[in-house]
């Protein structure tokens, strides 16, 4: 496999960065839409049990949560491949000096 260090230091790492902030940015969007609906569900006992859940479901309110939990997590995780592709450049380059430095010397 040829890796090229400024090439996850710089455009791989960075499309990463870019996609996981646009992801984050998108979802944050939608996120206020759906709030900006309002209380669609009433006021009644029907209305609450569609908000609040039952025994035996879960209602409105914690599957909005959730989504909202794993919306943000799938967003962070971009950023994070991002930044572990960024220390993979750094890594292999500091890999190669040792290598380098650890070459026999020629005898003079």
């Amino acid at each position: 496999m040829d890796v090229a260090p400024d090439d996850l230091k710089s455009t791989i790492s960075r499309a990463f960065d870019t996609e996981g902030g646009e992801l984050g940015r998108a979802l944050v969007a939608k996120m206020n839409e759906l709030l900006a609906v309002g209380n669609f569900w009433g006021d009644d006992s029907t209305g609450a049990k569609f908000y609040n859940g039952d025994a035996d479901l879960p209602g409105y309110a914690s599957m909005v949560e959730g989504v909202a939990t794993e919306a943000s997590a799938i967003s962070l995780f971009y950023v994070q491949v991002g930044d572990r592709l960024y220390d993979m450049g750094r890594n292999v380059e500091v890999a190669e000096w040792r290598t380098i430095g650890e070459m026999p010397r020629v005898p003079e």
